[in-house]
């Protein structure tokens, strides 16, 4: 730990040998700061154009069908095209943040999307519209991972609260999910046709991701972690100045030390080599419980909430105000209070054994859908809020969470980014074959969809990893080290 010593002018400061003093003064010090809230919720950002994104997609899905003249199956794997991208993303990730840092990664990261979403309007060929998908899901698939990593900095890990923060990603989802139901019924008022609706959304979501980019860009500022690996030592002391209202002594012994960036030029073997410690034997259980988690919770919500619409307009004969009004209210009371109960109970319950109590009342929601079938449209509608709060206020958020907390910040950006693009093999699982099963086996689907967070739960119950209170950050020297070698 960094040593804490008295100057000649009686100012307390830590002397800074190494990255890792570095690391332990900002799990130590929570931010000076009486904006870092918002702060965590501007470097979450990108997961309000996740989210953003994934719901338009999946209104957008029959209108696509129709616009371009193919099948709902082939519309459903255009979506799923953005998936592949976020899998993508995620995996360069932290090549991207060692190269270029994490304020630029950020600006690169929602630079794409925001020319995607300008292009958007005006597709009018189905292999731009696959390509520009493509293209927005790589942005977010870099962006997710820094984003996480970033709260987990700014919140330092060593913080009890620090899980609840990174969860904040799910408020954040599930804030957006009912903002875009929202923004697509007055926009559906004001008389922009059903066909015109996802366009239009897109292009206001350019304007939203603008105002982020900018806001980023002066409030969040640089990673002190990164600027300490690679030597940038006058901005390291300013930032740790202004962050944490800590003064530093950056030791003659600290500048001369060889940094990871040096280290890992050759960017084939930093990959190879990250990858193979979150498989290594100290790591497999805590990347495979992240994963899981991660990929069974986006399945399940992928198939039945980012569908919610499609299910909710067979119950109300096709009236499509009605339906997106009751989407956004169900994700407000159901999805968003889920969420924020999710975060504030983490500190008590850890995150295993919340997300194993989620998985159990998601299947028993599941097994209750199939077993009413169309018989009550009340209980119907209560069991599928029952669903979307337990999925929100359990595993919803925590496979990333996990992820975040369970690994050194040498190698965090990785482990996010790979359970991120495993996750994305859930989404794309929801969208592609959900929509299939649902046309072939009606209501009783539900009972099939229900293995799905019963795979959940018996993961969590057979790997007993809990990162909260584990003290994962004094293991980056030991990962940095067999990253060297």
């Amino acid at each position: 730990m960094a040593d804490f010593k008295q100057s000649d002018e009686s100012k307390s400061f830590f002397n800074v040998n190494s990255t890792q003093d570095v690391i332990d003064i900002i799990n130590e010090h929570a931010p000076n700061n009486k904006r870092h809230f918002f702060i965590f919720f501007l470097a979450l950002s990108g997961v309000f154009l996740d989210a953003y994104q994934v719901v338009i997609m999946a209104f957008a899905n029959k209108y696509i069908a129709e616009e371009f003249t193919v099948s709902p199956t082939f519309s459903a794997t255009v979506n799923s095209v953005f998936f592949i991208g976020l899998m993508i993303g995620g995996l360069v990730a932290q090549s991207t943040v060692d190269k270029i840092g994490q304020k630029r990664a950020f600006l690169l990261s929602v630079g794409l999307w925001i020319i995607g979403a300008l292009i958007l309007p005006v597709v009018t060929n189905i292999w731009v519209l696959l390509f520009v998908f493509l293209m927005m899901g790589t942005g977010l698939g870099i962006d997710f991972p820094l984003s996480t990593s970033a709260v987990a900095e700014l919140a330092g890990t060593k913080s009890k609260k620090s899980g609840g923060s990174v969860n904040l990603w799910q408020v954040v989802w599930f804030l957006t999910t009912t903002f875009v139901y929202l923004v697509l019924f007055i926009l559906f008022k004001f008389g922009i046709s059903e066909m015109k609706l996802w366009r239009v959304a897109f292009f206001i979501g350019a304007i939203f991701a603008i105002s982020i980019i900018i806001l980023r860009y002066r409030l969040i500022g640089e990673s002190a972690i990164w600027l300490a690996r690679v030597k940038r030592t006058k901005e390291l002391y300013q930032v740790i100045k202004k962050r944490y209202q800590i003064e530093i002594n950056i030791t003659s012994e600290f500048a001369t030390i060889a940094n990871l960036n040096n280290d890992l030029k050759q960017e084939k073997i930093s990959k190879l080599a990250q990858y193979k410690i979150l498989f290594s034997k100290k790591y497999l259980k805590r990347t495979i419980l992240s994963c899981v988690i991660a990929t069974m919770q986006s399945w399940q919500y992928n198939a039945v909430g980012a569908y919610l619409p499609v299910i909710l307009i067979s119950m109300l004969a096709g009236d499509l105000s009605a339906t997106l009004l009751g989407t956004a209210s169900v994700n407000m009371l159901a999805g968003l209070t889920g969420a924020i109960i999710g975060s504030l109970l983490i500190a008590h319950l850890g995150t295993r054994r919340q997300s194993m109590l989620g998985f159990i009342f998601v299947m028993f929601s599941l097994l209750a859908l199939g077993f009413i079938g169309q018989s009550s449209t009340f209980l119907t509608l209560l069991f599928l809020m029952t669903l979307i709060f337990s999925h929100a206020a359990g595993p919803a958020g925590l496979g990333i969470t996990i992820a975040t907390l369970s690994y050194p910040p040498s190698i965090r950006a990785a482990g996010v980014g790979f359970t991120n693009a495993v996750l994305r093999m859930g989404g794309i699982a929801g969208v592609i074959f959900w929509p299939l099963i649902w046309y072939k086996f009606g209501i009783t689907a539900f009972y099939l969809l229900a293995i799905v967070p019963l795979i959940g739960f018996c993961t969590c119950y057979l790997i007993k990893w809990e990162p909260l209170n584990n003290p994962v950050d004094k293991e980056d020297e030991e990962v940095i080290a067999r990253l060297r070698s």
